[in-house]
């Protein structure tokens, strides 16, 4: 239940000025013959393809939605994710848009537990498709449309959409950076929670504000992601019914560690490998009782989990 995006680039191509071209001499004497300075053949840069695509599969021991719900806690957890970038337009001389790209893919959640109302292994399936608007300055506009499609029959197909804000901090903080973002996310059709009472249940949406620091020491990235949900009164639901309640309903924060594998060949695509972890703090009884349901021997407060993977970007 999450997605995610990168954006492509377009290469410039290169000129010369005619002047750089042409040498300059004194005038040749009469019957001598006219010296003239070589002409260097210009080979343009090649064209970025408009066209790229992302491949990552994380590896985990919990299956927890940015929403709080602790979907799995048995066995390991694989989830692929695939996209596809499609670069609509690209200016970086641009005065106000940059660059729009149309992002297309497919995440799913496959577990080594069987589970569900109708148990199995592949536990969900996500199609994506989104929009990307990059502006002078340092802002990014994502906007998607998600569905989420319970593979084991636990939930009707729910769909969303998502309006994400990020900022590049980094031409002013430098390696201090934050780069903060605010996203709001709402459904559109059916609960993408847990329902008890469904003649009680409304469509609502919540706020996501975070910051995602990181740094480099040699060829390791350090990010600390960290984020707060803050919800709509009916966005969960009670056991009894009733709203879970509005406000702060979950924090978020961990670390990442990324390595480029640099002895991969560059026409394999870029291969970077990850570890990390993930601490949750949830406070919404609407979200507390639905993971009492959807993981009954683990219904926490606070949860940790760990994860690893490794991302192909071509």
């Amino acid at each position: 239940m999450k997605a995610s995006t990168p954006v492509c680039l377009r290469a410039l191509l290169a000129t010369a000025s005619l002047g750089a071209c042409l040498g300059l001499s004194a005038p040749a004497m009469a019957g001598e013959p006219s010296a003239k300075a070589p002409v260097a053949a210009i080979t343009p840069a090649p064209e970025e393809p408009w066209v790229h695509a992302l491949f990552q599969l994380d590896i985990s021991d919990h299956y927890i939605t940015p929403r709080g719900l602790n979907v799995e806690n048995e066995g390991v957890i694989f989830q692929p994710l695939f996209l596809v970038f499609w670069n609509l337009y690209s200016d970086k001389d641009a005065g106000f848009l940059t660059d729009v790209t149309l992002t297309t893919g497919v995440w799913s959640s496959i577990h080594t537990h069987e589970s569900g109302a109708d148990p199995g292994y592949w536990n969900e399936f996500d199609p994506i498709l989104g929009l990307t608007f990059k502006f002078a300055g340092g802002f990014t506009l994502d906007t998607t449309f998600t569905s989420f499609e319970s593979m084991v029959d636990s939930y009707p197909t729910s769909t969303h959409f998502e309006a994400k804000l990020s900022f590049d901090d980094s031409k002013y903080l430098g390696k201090f950076a934050l780069n903060p973002w605010i996203a709001f996310w709402q459904e559109l059709d059916e609960k993408a929670t847990v329902v008890f009472d469904t003649s009680t249940s409304d469509s609502s949406f919540y706020f996501t504000i975070g910051i995602k620091p990181s740094f480099k020491l040699k060829n390791l990235t350090f990010e600390f992601p960290t984020s707060i949900n803050l919800v709509g009164d009916e966005f969960y639901q009670q056991m009894d019914g009733s709203p879970g309640g509005s406000g702060l309903a979950v924090f978020s924060t961990g670390m990442k560690v990324s390595v480029p594998l640099t002895f991969v060949p560059k026409d394999l695509g870029f291969w970077t490998a990850y570890a990390g972890v993930k601490y949750y703090h949830l406070d919404n009884q609407g979200l507390l009782d639905g993971n009492k349901v959807l993981t009954p021997n683990e219904h926490r407060e606070d949860l940790v989990q760990f994860h690893g993977g490794i991302s192909i970007f071509f």
